[in-house]
C-alpha cells in the first residue's frame, strides 16, 4: 500500500473505482492494521460504487480496529450504502404456529 506521510489511503488507486468484494475490505483493513500510524485517512475520491457486502465488511472491520479511521470525499451513493448497512436490522419475528388451524383442501 503506497502511503504518504499523512497515512492517506486513496481507494481508487489502491483497489478500484468499484468496490464489490467483502475480501477487498479485509485486504484494506489487514494493511491498515499493519501500519504503525494510529490515524488513517481513507479517501473515497472517484469511487463510483460499493456493494452491500463490501460496505458491511468495511463497517464491521472499522468497528473492530484500534486505528482512528477518518473517511473523506465520500460520494453520495457510497454514503447511502454505508448508511443502509449501518442501520440495525429489526429482529425477525415468526408467527406462532402453535394455535393455528390448518385447513386441508383437496385438489382434483
Amino acid at each position: 500500500m503506497s502511503m504518504s506521510t499523512s497515512n492517506k489511503v486513496q481507494l481508487n488507486k489502491e483497489f478500484s473505482k468499484d468496490l464489490a468484494l467483502r475480501f477487498t475490505a479485509d485486504i484494506l483493513f489487514d494493511r491498515i492494521e499493519s501500519l504503525p500510524a494510529r490515524k488513517i485517512i481513507i479517501d473515497f475520491v472517484n469511487i463510483e460504487s460499493i456493494s452491500r457486502s463490501f460496505a458491511q465488511e468495511y463497517l464491521s472491520r472499522k468497528r473492530q480496529t484500534t486505528k482512528c479511521i477518518e473517511e473523506i470525499n465520500i460520494p453520495l451513493n457510497v454514503e447511502k450504502m454505508l448508511d443502509i448497512v449501518s442501520i440495525p436490522k429489526e429482529s425477525i419475528r415468526f408467527p406462532s404456529f402453535q394455535n393455528m388451524k390448518i385447513r386441508y383442501v383437496e385438489t382434483a
